[in-house]
Formats: structure tokens, C-alpha cells, sequence
């Protein structure tokens, strides 16, 4: 019990003790005469207690002043006397099993949200120090009303590392993760990356291009001579930056939807250009990889009906099987437009042609094959081997902002950020692949 609990006991000691004498004068007074003499008596007792008792609280009194006055006043804590003693020494007060359980802070945003605020910060902080007034995120997200977590990995951003706090110098942040995860659960490069060979940036690799062969041989015959042949396959280091273009307005008010804007405009444009990078013929550059259809067999569809499309698919699959490329792990690519028009052909008794392709999105199966669906995909099924190609993937997000760029939307149409009074929030990830064979896929072509 501590100096203040005791001087409130003593208090309400003394307070009862009156109202006891209060008692007795008040019978006294209702009956017409003084108190008795065992009245007297009792009083004087209870009199004698109140002045000890105020004597007490006036030493207390001055106790406590002079703790509270103390230029470094000890608090002793503790459970048992041994725990008291340490802490009146000096030692750090123990403490209780509760007291040292961790707790954890979880976002209650949805995924990727996040991210967005965090990015709206960084804009905001951005723009300000362009005019000279040098407001850090963090604080910008404080006074937005940003959820605790954007807040919090802001303020762990800003930190100066040195040798003593150095022990990941780029953390990883998991607001970053959400959005990465948001990207990969929409793309076909992510759909096929856990099937993919790992690679590393500006690294080239050497492989065989056609097989070699082999042979049984008896004793003084001679040896087969292979024919193999072999090439090279370079990863270079590609990014892929997605843009979203917002208002002064909106990237100033802490508005959910604009949240969810911010978060959905730089997720389509990134699936948008790997979707249509990745499925393309058009040849590895200093700024891109190569499309997948790149060097491969493309076949021309023959028609819609049931045997036309079974027809063209064989031949399709005839690519990978000529080439001694085993069509274990190989995907199909298609648009859901496709897949959905295939799941309702029928036969003439009735029976769906592709029953697999009627199961759920990212379930469907053609010739026992999974289905990948991307609307990218409108004039293409494309049979890949994801096995025979190699990934690069930094699996980071870098954000940047501009408010004095020229951007050139999806429609061609050019925005001045500056004179229109807009702003542009860019979303960088590094990313590149390559196959490792030629043949690592085939398409057919329909008509547009």
C-alpha cells in the first residue's frame, strides 16, 4: 500500500468516527438532555482517536510532498518482499506475466488498401517538399487519419540506419507484400511462376537447344556420335512500371474509395502489361523480355465447330510432342471468352464437349491440362511449358510520383499533370524471363 492509499484510509477512518460522535450528540439532543456519562466517555475516547488519527495524515501529508518533490523519486514495485528490495536498489521492476506478453497489432484493412495509403503519403510528401515545405509521410498519414499500420512502416522507413541498427538494411515491408500478393493472384507470369526455373538478373545461362542422343553399344563397336546442339539464354534486368493518375483532390482527402482507386488503377495497368508482354512474338530488348510466342509455332485456326477446335488441337499438342517435349506440367492460355463459349458446346447427344472447362475459374482443365484465363489472351490458345522457362523476380515494389510529367494513357491521349492539376503515382517492379528452349510453347491463332 502506498503513501496516498494510506492517507485515504485514515481519512475515511477519521470521517466515520465523527459521524459516531455525530450519532450520539444527535440522541442526546432528541432525548432533552446532555450526553451520559458512558455517552461522555465514549466521546472523549472517539475524540482521542481522531487526533491521533489527524496526526498520522498529517505526516503522511508531508511524506508525499516530499516524494512528489524528489528530483528522482523511486517507485518500488514488486511481488514479494525480495522483488521490493531489488527495486527500492535500483533494479528494473519485475514484472508480471501479463505484463510481458506481446501484443499484436492486426489490420482490420483490406488487403492491399494499405498500400495505397501508404503510396498517397509518400505522393503527398513528395509534392510538398517540390514546394519547400518538407512534411515527412508519417506525418502526412497522422494527420490524414491513416490506419496505425500505414503509420507505423512509414515511421520505420524513415529511420537512418547505422552499424547499430542495421541488421536488414531494405526490410521488407508487408504492406508491399499485400500488393505484390494482390498482382501475382491476377497475372499469368505469377499464375506459372512456382512452376518456372529461378534465374537472376543480368545472368546468362547456358543450355542445349535440340537433344542429345544415346545408344547401346557391343564390345570394339563404335561409339554414337551425338548431334546435339546448344545456345545460351540471357535474363536481363526488365521493370515494369504501372501508373495511376489522380486529382490534387483525391490524393488529398482521406477517402476510402480513392484508396481502393489508387490500389486497383496500379494493379490493372502492371497485369494489363505482363499479360500482353508475356503472351507476344515480339523479341527480348534492353527495356523488355521476350514474348513466350517469340520464335514459336503458330498455327492458324481451321473454324469454331466441335471437330475444327478438337482438329487444332491436336495439331497444337503434335508441337510439343515432335519436339520430345513431355506435355507433364504444360498449361493452355485462353480468354475466358473462349473458355466460356467451349464450356456450352455440345455433342449431339447432349454431353458437354470440354466438361472441364465448366468448372470454376482457376479450376478449368482442357484435354486434362490446367486452364489459365486472361482476357489478354482474346486471339490465342496458347500451350506452354512453364518448366522450360527461367524467372527473375526482385518480388519488390518501388513508388514514385511526378506532378510535372507528360503521361500517355491506354487511349493515346497525352495528360499534363501540371496544367491539368492532376498528379501521377507510379508503381515499379522488377520482373524478366526467358525460355529456355524455343519450343518451350505454341499458340493458335484465331481471327480478330
Amino acid at each position: 500500500m502506498n503513501y496516498q492509499a494510506q492517507l485515504a484510509q485514515i481519512n475515511a477512518t477519521i470521517k466515520a468516527k465523527h459521524a459516531q460522535i455525530g450519532d450520539i450528540m444527535t440522541k442526546s439532543v432528541a432525548s432533552g438532555h446532555t450526553p451520559s456519562d458512558d455517552d461522555e466517555a465514549t466521546i472523549t475516547a472517539l475524540e482521542g482517536e481522531i487526533a491521533r488519527l489527524e496526526k498520522n495524515a498529517e505526516r503522511l501529508q508531508k511524506l508525499i510532498k516530499s516524494v512528489e518533490t524528489a528530483p528522482n523519486p523511486t517507485e518500488i514495485g514488486g511481488e514479494n518482499p525480495e522483488q521490493a528490495k531489488a527495486s527500492a536498489e535500483g533494479e528494473p521492476i519485475p514484472q508480471t506475466t501479463d505484463q510481458t506478453k506481446s501484443v499484436k497489432v492486426e489490420s482490420n484493412l483490406p488487403q492491399g488498401i494499405g498500400f495505397a495509403q501508404m503510396a498517397r503519403a509518400k505522393a503527398l510528401s513528395s509534392k510538398l517538399a517540390s514546394k519547400g515545405d518538407f512534411v515527412s509521410a508519417a506525418d502526412i498519414a497522422k494527420s490524414c487519419g491513416m490506419h496505425p499500420l500505414v503509420i507505423a512502416e512509414l515511421e520505420k522507413s524513415a529511420v537512418v540506419m547505422d552499424t547499430t541498427n542495421s541488421g536488414v538494411l531494405v526490410p521488407t515491408s508487408p504492406l508491399v507484400n499485400e500488393f505484390i500478393e494482390l498482382l501475382r493472384a491476377q497475372t499469368i507470369i505469377d499464375k506459372l511462376a512456382k512452376y518456372m526455373r529461378a534465374g537472376d538478373f543480368n545472368a546468362t545461362i547456358a543450355g542445349m537447344a535440340t537433344g542429345a542422343t544415346s545408344a547401346w553399344v557391343g564390345e570394339g563397336d563404335p561409339k554414337p556420335v551425338t548431334n546435339a546442339t546448344f545456345n545460351s539464354v540471357e535474363l536481363k534486368r526488365h521493370k515494369v512500371a504501372g501508373i495511376a493518375v489522380l486529382t490534387d483532390e483525391l490524393s488529398r482527402f482521406n477517402k476510402f474509395n480513392g484508396d481502393r482507386r489508387i490500389l486497383d488503377d496500379l494493379i490493372e495497368s502492371n497485369r494489363l502489361l505482363l499479360d500482353l508482354t508475356f503472351i507476344d512474338d515480339q523479341a527480348q530488348s534492353a527495356t523488355r523480355p521476350a514474348g513466350s510466342l517469340h520464335g514459336a509455332t503458330i498455327i492458324t485456326a481451321t473454324g469454331s465447330e466441335e471437330a475444327q477446335i478438337k482438329a487444332d488441337l491436336a495439331k497444337l499438342r503434335q508441337v510439343f510432342i515432335k519436339a520430345n517435349l513431355s506435355l507433364t506440367g504444360a498449361h493452355y492460355i485462353m480468354s475466358e471468352t473462349r473458355a466460356s463459349e467451349w464450356a456450352e458446346l455440345t455433342n449431339p447427344l447432349g454431353a458437354p464437349v470440354f466438361t472441364g472447362l465448366q468448372a470454376p475459374t482457376g479450376e478449368k482443365t482442357l484435354n486434362g491440362l490446367p486452364v489459365i484465363e486472361s482476357e489478354s489472351a482474346s486471339n490465342i490458345v496458347e500451350l506452354i511449358k512453364p518448366s522450360e522457362f527461367y524467372l527473375a523476380d526482385e518480388g519488390q515494389v518501388e513508388v514514385s510520383y511526378s506532378t510535372e510529367a507528360t503521361i500517355t494513357m491506354p487511349n493515346k491521349t497525352l495528360v499534363h499533370l501540371f496544367q491539368e492539376n492532376k498528379e501521377a503515382i507510379r508503381a515499379e517492379r522488377f520482373i524478366t524471363w526467358a525460355k529456355r528452349r524455343p519450343m518451350a510453347a505454341a499458340a493458335i491463332k484465331y481471327e480478330d
